[in-house]
């Protein structure tokens, strides 16, 4: 059973390592560790509150003594105070705990401390009486924290939330996690592109160190930080924690443009600042988030990346198979799927594209991403150093047997390449190779040498001659060194868009093979900025 973010070990010796690595940190620091259950998919009858116990037992004998539960059922019997009496049992945010009663019912059933629903942070009529609720429970003898997430990011109100968990928490072996499956398409990584305002309006604390203090005065004991899913986020988590730590009065980076405004007692922001309080994300007749932005954009004679939106028609057109590429009869052998074909062919159909195929072998995805599209340029590049190359999985060998790469790369030019576009093919390693200036890539697709220090040199290489803003689709991406290495590669670039989409099986032909991981890049910027994702 996988937990609400859909993670999961994959292996026991796995287990084994996270859980010896944080019982030393707690033992060198002192920070107890807190174990979480919390998916709410577990079906809450007595065999499996047996189970929890049983499996529990080890973990609370070498000091796990705070726990995050599911179930108010299994704490109301009594059963798991009585067998780890030193236990402090919170309740998991996916209860969407939003009411004083609630609060009230957790702490009589055995709870020492609640997470609220993320939404409740604009509600501070809301807020009063659950604290009233909070110092009710003192006095009747069952004292509770309250906790608040103050930096997810997600949408408030999000009406897609408790299917993104029920996925996760319910996928099975390589079935990939919400967020890295098509169906996601239809949730925030649309909703974030085509809203600018997405990030005003997201379940996050204001920026300001004053607003934080505020929620303190209203009953709020913890501030719950969002970040365990991946480094990135992670990272993001300890900035804000080390912003605190300095005294600083702006705890998030990205509201660096309005924070100038600050002096202006009209402006947008402070009226925002002042509004978010009690509007409840009632966003549907508001649309002050909307006009703070526009604000700010025109000052700054800013306008949205115009390649994100290209992205995102471009993945959704894909999943429903439809772009200028037609599979019928297309017989060119390559380590690619239908889906990323069409993928990368909705990429090119803007004229004036410059394209870059780096790992070209055969042609599979540079004649399919060209098929029907006018004025692309494309530079294929392979050194064909590693010969013939087969798929991982055996069963598919036979399909893919061929003699020579490169006499078949030209066979393949001859009879798909189309002729409103232009190739040039560069036999030579990625590294080498030195572009046109005339024509700078803006699409790039990586399908080669995945390993570690050879591929970030292939990456940065290329990221040196791209245009300002470039779309990076780097192909293998259910593969942990490909994912890890990219990483490292955008340690230092400015990220504005991300997505990542996984497969449940190895070389799907019938998905997308093993996984896309998508960026749109912006060199005009330095460092690294907030991702849509």
């Amino acid at each position: 059973m996988n937990d609400a973010m859909g993670d999961t070990f994959r292996t026991p010796e796995d287990a084994k390592s996270v859980a010896k690595n944080a019982f030393y940190i707690m033992q060198e620091t002192g920070i107890s560790l807190s174990a979480t259950f919390n998916s709410l998919w577990v079906r809450p009858d007595q065999k499996n509150l047996d189970l929890w116990i049983q499996n529990f037992r080890p973990l609370y004998n070498i000091g796990v003594t705070t726990v995050t539960l599911p179930h108010t059922s299994w704490v109301s019997t009594g059963q798991i105070q009585k067998e780890f009496p030193d236990l402090y049992i919170k309740n998991t945010i996916l209860r969407e705990v939003a009411r004083p009663n609630e609060v009230v019912s957790l702490a009589n059933s055995g709870f020492h401390y609640v997470n609220l629903d993320r939404d409740v942070m604009r509600d501070k009529e809301l807020l009063v009486r659950i604290k009233q609720a909070k110092e009710y429970c003192a006095e009747k003898g069952n004292p509770i924290k309250l906790s608040l997430l103050v930096n997810e990011g997600c949408w408030g109100g999000c009406p897609i939330m408790p299917e993104h968990y029920h996925i996760n928490a319910t996928r099975e072996g390589r079935e990939p996690q919400f967020f890295y499956s098509e169906i996601s398409r239809v949730s925030c990584s649309r909703w974030d592109v085509y809203d600018p305002a997405s990030a005003l309006k997201s379940a996050n604390l204001p920026p300001w160190r004053e607003d934080w203090e505020e929620f303190f005065d209203l009953g709020i004991d913890v501030f719950k930080f969002h970040g365990r899913d991946n480094a990135v986020r992670m990272k993001e988590s300890m900035d804000i924690i080390e912003r605190w730590g300095n005294g600083d009065d702006l705890l998030y980076n990205d509201f660096d443009p309005y924070f100038k405004d600050l002096e202006l007692k009209d402006a947008p922001i402070n009226i925002w600042r002042d509004k978010i309080k009690t509007c409840k994300f009632d966003c549907w007749d508001c649309n002050y988030c909307e006009s703070v932005v526009q604000s700010v954009m025109k000052k700054e004679s800013r306008v949205l990346n115009p390649l994100i939106d290209r992205v995102v028609k471009a993945i959704d057109n894909a999943v429903d198979n439809n772009s200028n590429f037609n599979p019928e009869g297309y017989d060119v052998l390559g380590l690619s799927s239908a889906k990323v074909r069409h993928f990368l062919n909705n990429l090119c159909n803007v004229p004036g594209t410059v394209f870059v195929d780096a790992g070209t072998y055969m042609g599979s995805t540079l004649f399919a991403a060209l098929m029907g599209n006018k004025d692309v340029k494309a530079y294929a590049i392979d050194d064909y150093s590693a010969g013939v190359v087969k798929p991982k999985r055996k069963d598919l060998h036979a399909q893919y047997e061929v003699d020579n790469p490169v006499d078949a790369f030209v066979q393949n030019a001859e009879k798909w390449m189309n002729t409103d576009c232009s190739v040039g093919l560069s036999v030579r390693p990625i590294h080498e190779v030195e572009y046109n200036p005339e024509y700078r890539p803006d699409v790039v697709f990586y399908d080669a040498d995945n390993q570690d220090e050879r591929m970030l040199i292939n990456l940065e290489k290329i990221h040196s001659q791209t245009t300002d803003n470039y779309i990076l689709v780097v192909d293998d991406a259910n593969f942990e060194v490909v994912m890890e290495t990219t990483e490292k590669f955008l340690e230092d670039k400015h990220v504005v868009f991300e997505r990542k989409i996984l497969t449940k099986e190895l070389e799907d032909a019938g998905d997308w093979w093993n996984g896309v991981y998508i960026l749109v890049i912006d060199k005009t910027v330095e460092g690294k900025g907030a991702r849509l994702s």
